[in-house]
């Protein structure tokens, strides 16, 4: 038996933040910075799957777990973000990829957008920001 998908029971457990149904990836090489960014998604009960560098990024993406969102810091050993955006979107190019960084210099913003990320984030930024930025991803109109 089909399970039935209820539109306005799943947009207010997004907005509501309710999100243990959901499978987000975490590229991040730096423990304080991937620990920052789990806290800020504890309360949403949201299940994380953690890259240490963008290659262990896009091989996740490779594997084909569901996975619902990325999260990704640009400067990474073995692969930066940019270059595992790209392919991360060339493999999965409706994924929806937030990049962020500490460094900011002209046209990084647009690069990674280029790549395939939908928004980019400078540091330093608050958890509600990044809710914010996330939900706006998985909200279905």
């Amino acid at each position: 038996m089909e399970k039935s998908f209820d539109l306005n029971l799943y947009n207010q457990k997004v907005l509501r933040y309710e999100w243990d149904s959901f499978v987000f990836l975490i590229a991040e090489d730096i423990d304080f910075n991937y620990m920052f960014l789990a806290e800020a998604l504890r309360k949403t009960r949201v299940q994380i799957l953690w890259a240490l560098n963008g290659q262990e990024a896009v091989n996740i993406c490779k594997s084909g777990l569901d996975i619902n969102l990325i999260i990704t810091d640009i400067q990474m050993p073995v692969k930066d973000g940019i270059t595992a955006t790209s392919e991360i979107h060339a493999l999965l190019p409706r994924m929806p990829i937030i990049a962020y960084t500490a460094y900011s210099y002209e046209g990084l913003k647009d690069r990674m957008l280029l790549a395939g990320a939908r928004e980019c984030l400078f540091k330093p930024f608050d958890a509600r920001q990044l809710l914010i930025v996330i939900r706006k991803y998985l909200f279905i109109s």
